[in-house]
């Protein structure tokens, strides 16, 4: 049971500091969230990509 606790915090530690991380480069090829689809279109316009578009749905 101690091992197990042990194992959870340490999971929860790791991830944690993951995102509590400092930004990277902006300019570096990744992957984020648009505010709104314009936005999402002018920015995929300038850098000359295409917009991937995911719908997740639980249960």
């Amino acid at each position: 049971m101690q091992k197990r606790t042990v194992a959870a915090t340490l999971a929860v530690a790791c991830a944690s500091s993951l995102a509590w991380g400092a930004p990277g480069d902006p300019y570096r090829p990744s992957v984020r969230w648009a505010s709104s689809w314009k936005e999402a279109v002018e920015e995929a316009t300038a850098r000359n990509v295409p917009i991937f578009v995911t719908f997740h749905q639980d249960g």
